[in-house]
């Protein structure tokens, strides 16, 4: 799994605009809009007061238009809910529901639960692709995925989820396994990422 720090880096490489990377016990009482939190489901503490090492990572992100409207959003690559500390979160700083995804494409079989957020992030923020409208863009995301509820073609999402960091340009392409360490990434490799393939 991704640690907090290779989240950091890699939303710098991907234009991510980055709000924080939290357990979910941590998490501000004030979100900054139109950025984006990475939320790991464990809590900073075991119940002995140890310190977790983090079980899985979702995402976070409140948009606002220039018209002031705001639209909150919360991503689990695995489909579920968010956490009440979320909910609240979103509730008593925004008055709003928080709406989440509930399409499920990774896989139980991989940890690459920090790379699809961070794909999210990328194609949600930096995307040439984007429409600029956050649940029509989450929508777009998706659609490119299978839900693992309804096909057992886990590999298929894997495969997408790695033109994320891919080069843009051809040459300079290898292959990456998701599950790697994430130090042979470099800005130069990714630029472009899923932009360039031709859906």
């Amino acid at each position: 799994m991704l640690t907090d720090h290779q989240i950091i880096e890699l939303s710098k490489k991907m234009n991510i605009p980055l709000g924080g990377v939290y357990f979910k016990d941590q998490m501000p009482e004030k979100l900054e809009v139109n950025k984006a939190y990475f939320v790991n489901l464990q809590d900073s503490e075991n119940d002995d007061g140890d310190e977790n090492e983090g079980t899985h990572w979702t995402f976070l992100q409140v948009n606002q238009y220039p018209k002031g409207q705001i639209e909150p959003i919360y991503f689990d690559p695995y489909g579920q809910e968010p956490s009440e500390v979320l909910v609240k979160n979103i509730k008593d700083q925004f008055n709003l529901k928080l709406p989440h995804t509930d399409k499920d494409i990774q896989s139980l079989m991989n940890n690459a639960c920090g790379f699809y957020c961070l794909a999210l992030g990328h194609f949600i923020n930096a995307s040439k692709y984007r429409s600029n409208n956050l649940y029509t863009d989450i929508g777009n995301f998706l659609d490119m995925f299978d839900d693992l509820n309804t096909s057992c073609d886990f590999k298929k999402n894997e495969y997408i989820l790695q033109h994320f960091f891919q080069a843009e340009d051809p040459k300079l392409r290898r292959e990456i396994d998701v599950i790697k360490d994430t130090d042979s990434i470099r800005k130069e490799d990714h630029k472009g990422g899923l932009d360039m393939m031709k859906l």
